[in-house]
């Protein structure tokens, strides 16, 4: 038993000895330097400064599905595509909803990929949102900022995921789910431009689930001019026509009452800006 104290005892002194705040340890050989190439520079002084959001571009596959063959984005692509998201998407929306709306509902987080995410039913997925907080863009090495085709299309994923996480903060109205109730399909990719238009849809990828309706309106809408946009629900029957014009109804009330945005406005902006690029 005595063996055992003094066992314990000299620990205990050892440790006190060790630990004395009096001792000189010398100045520490840890230091911190944080290397920022002008990549990283320029994220950091126009958005995660301003707007609090990080953007990943080099490989990290702990935030993408493992069962995908997906690239890097080219690193000459980074900026001239952040810049064009920042004007266009960003910027638009701080105008029309305010620094405010722009800081608190903007995920934090933007994902870069550079080529696309084939899926095995034959489509692609351009875009992902997770939990309001995470937004994944694929295909960046395709950017060319003087296509405007490719611009729309590619900005046409960004509108519908944060149509996404607009409306899991506030859903949109029952009444909307009731507009065409029994016209979602999981075979949504077997189904014509034509024949979603003239059954109320203004995309086929609208007729997936009530969901992706709402934020395809949403998309459809903030991608292209109103002229474009009334030319797109021309080409959809008599009938059509009047169910995406009450859709489209439901999308202006609820953004005007719910997020006090006018998307009439919100849609001549972004048009404009996509035309200056």
């Amino acid at each position: 038993m005595k063996l055992i104290k003094y066992f314990i005892f000299a620990c205990c002194a050892t440790l006190f000895f060790a630990c004395d705040s009096d001792d000189d340890l010398g100045e520490s050989n840890i230091t911190i330097n944080v290397q920022r190439n002008e990549i990283d520079q320029w994220i950091l002084d126009n958005l995660t400064k301003p707007y609090n959001i990080e953007v990943k571009y080099k490989w990290d596959d702990s935030e993408l599905p493992n069962d995908k063959v997906l690239t890097p984005p080219s690193m000459d692509k980074v900026i001239p595509f952040l810049e064009v998201l920042k004007n266009v998407w960003i910027e638009s929306y701080e105008q029309a909803g305010g620094g405010t709306f722009v800081r608190k509902y903007v995920p934090k987080q933007i994902i870069l990929v550079g080529s696309k995410s084939f899926n095995d039913n034959g489509t692609i997925t351009q875009g992902t949102a997770e939990g309001g907080r995470k937004v994944v863009l694929y295909q960046i090495n395709e950017f060319k900022k003087s296509d405007k085709e490719f611009l729309k299309r590619l900005f046409h994923v960004m509108h519908h995921e944060f149509g996404h996480i607009l409306h899991q903060q506030v859903l949109y109205p029952d009444e909307y789910k009731m507009i065409t109730p029994a016209g979602y399909t999981a075979a949504w990719m077997n189904v014509s431009l034509q024949d979603a238009l003239n059954e109320g849809f203004i995309t086929p990828y609208a007729k997936n689930i009530i969901d992706d309706d709402w934020v395809e309106m949403i998309a459809t809408m903030l991608t292209n001019s109103k002229a474009e946009y009334d030319a797109i629900v021309a080409q959809a029957s008599a009938n059509g026509q009047k169910i995406i014009r009450e859709k489209e109804s439901y999308l202006a009330a609820y953004f005007d009452q719910v997020w006090n945005i006018d998307i009439y406005a919100l849609q001549t902006d972004i048009h404009n800006r996509i035309s200056q690029q």
